[in-house]
């Protein structure tokens, strides 16, 4: 049964405005340019008590490393952590909230870009910004140690970056970790608009828009764009969470039907009843839950370098 907590926070969503941004693409220009005159978000107060975080900008854009006190310790986890925001928003409160939780249960360290948005930067661009910083942070603490994850487009991006590697035959990370992840930017999967209605967060039109300011030059199919028509023979083991309520349902249903074929890496599935969209990072009952099956599947996944 869905917690009283869930009921409430997802009555209080349309507060956020977030389902007006994306139900309205027309005004989405003028919106992103506010979005950018903000004041960027980072870590409470609480997060650096407890660990140290640091930020550069040495790449061109901002990373936040966030690690145990003391330091990161040989072998122990790292999270290569990519957040959503359609491409185009830059990360909320709620992502440092669930990483830094993810980082102390795991023991494990954090890498998170504030890597570059639409509609300034393509999805070409970005994403080999990011291969090169996971071949950073591969040879730092052993690709079999890193779990890549990330939420909405994040997701979509963290297993579009799994795809490259392993076209290329570069080491892989040791997991995926996809939440209500966005994996087919054409937004035209059979069951989405049906959903829409009680979807409190996303809309098509917004996701149609915001998949064609990210793809750039390439199609909008094309797996580093939608990841969910690439490769996933020999991918890394994956955990993908998805909610009911969620446009994005579709997508996570699509991927794990996939991987139920022969040949597939290994994966969970878990589907929550009437949760929203990336419910997984807000402070409820099944986000505790569902953070409890992140932590055990990377655990169960990782192998020391």
């Amino acid at each position: 049964m869905t917690s009283l907590r869930a009921r409430l926070v997802n009555l209080a969503l349309p507060l956020l405005g977030i389902k007006r941004f994306f139900g309205e693409p027309e005004k989405m220009p003028e919106r992103i340019a506010k979005l950018r005159r903000q004041k960027p978000i980072r870590p409470r107060a609480k997060w650096h008590r407890q660990f140290t975080i640091r930020e550069n900008a040495d790449r061109g854009f901002a990373l936040v490393t966030i690690e145990p006190p003391g330091g990161h310790l040989p072998g122990a986890p790292h999270l290569l952590y990519l957040h959503g925001g359609g491409y185009v928003m830059d990360i909320a409160a709620v992502h440092w909230d669930a990483v830094a939780d993810l980082c102390e249960r795991l023991g494990a360290s954090a890498s998170v870009p504030l890597y570059p948005l639409a509609p300034e930067h393509k999805a070409a661009d970005t994403l080999a910004q990011m291969r090169a910083l996971y071949f950073d942070l591969a040879t730092l603490h052993g690709a079999p140690n890193i779990t890549v994850m990330g939420d909405s487009a994040g997701g979509g991006m963290s297993l579009a970056l799994a795809q490259m590697l392993k076209a290329e035959g570069a080491p892989l990370p040791g997991s995926l970790v996809l939440y209500s992840p966005w994996l087919d930017a054409s937004a035209t999967a059979e069951g989405q608009r049906a959903i829409e209605e009680r979807d409190r967060m996303l809309a098509v039109a917004g996701l149609e828009a915001c998949g064609d300011m990210y793809r750039g030059e390439l199609a909008i199919d094309d797996p580093r764009v939608s990841p969910l028509f690439g490769e996933f023979e020999g991918l890394p083991p994956m955990a993908i969470f998805s909610g009911t309520s969620d446009i994005l349902l579709v997508d996570g249903r699509r991927l794990a039907q996939k991987l139920e074929q022969p040949g597939m890496p290994d994966h969970i599935y878990r589907e929550y009843e009437d949760m929203f969209h990336v419910w997984m990072l807000l402070p409820i009952p099944e986000a505790r839950r569902a953070r409890d099956e992140t932590v055990a599947f990377i655990q169960a996944h990782r192998t020391i370098a």
